[in-house]
């Protein structure tokens, strides 16, 4: 059995989502990327499927079943959530990722840097204004998630957990079907 092709899509999704992971970190910049990534995982793993089912066509459609029977609950959400939503990504009207925003506050003479860029605050101290409140600056950094079953989740950390699950099914498919 050949599954090349499949274990490359495999390494094409965790590509993708290494990248989600860097761009999640940035602070400064175009927010797109993220968007660009995870539409790219969704469909690299996704695919992954689609190639078993495509090439092991006589085996791997009752295998499947039969794996996904032994899944934990929340693992078959995780798994449909993410199907339907690269689904809705490539068809419809894009991912139901949402973007929430992580304030940093920043005060006195500070600098926050990460790999978008550095911001630098200067300000007088405290005791020379006493009636100032709160930070000089806040960074408004982005956040990625979805509501999967009810419960928010990180996006990086549900792609994860899925390209886990991936992982983990084709080498057991690899294991029963020497």
């Amino acid at each position: 059995m050949n599954l090349n092709q499949i274990e490359k899509k495999l390494r094409e999704a965790e590509f993708f989502l290494g990248e989600m992971r860097k761009q999640e970190t940035r602070a400064f910049g175009d927010r797109e990327p993220f968007d660009f990534y995870l539409s790219a995982f969704l469909s690299a793993a996704r695919t992954v499927d689609y190639r078993l089912r495509h090439e092991q066509a006589a085996t791997y459609p009752r295998w499947r079943k039969a794996w996904d029977a032994r899944l934990a609950s929340n693992e078959k959400s995780l798994i449909k959530f993410l199907v339907d939503d690269r689904n809705v990504e490539v068809h419809e009207s894009g991912s139901g990722r949402s973007v929430k925003t992580a304030e940093i506050p920043l005060s006195g003479n500070t600098t926050y840097s990460d790999d978008s860029g550095t911001l630098q605050v200067f300000a007088p101290p405290r005791p020379l204004i006493p009636q100032r409140v709160g930070p000089d600056a806040v960074i408004m950094k982005p956040s990625y998630h979805f509501t999967i079953a009810g419960a928010e989740r990180k996006a990086t950390d549900a792609c994860a957990e899925y390209l886990s699950l991936l992982t983990r099914m084709v080498e057991q498919f690899k294991a029963d079907r020497p």
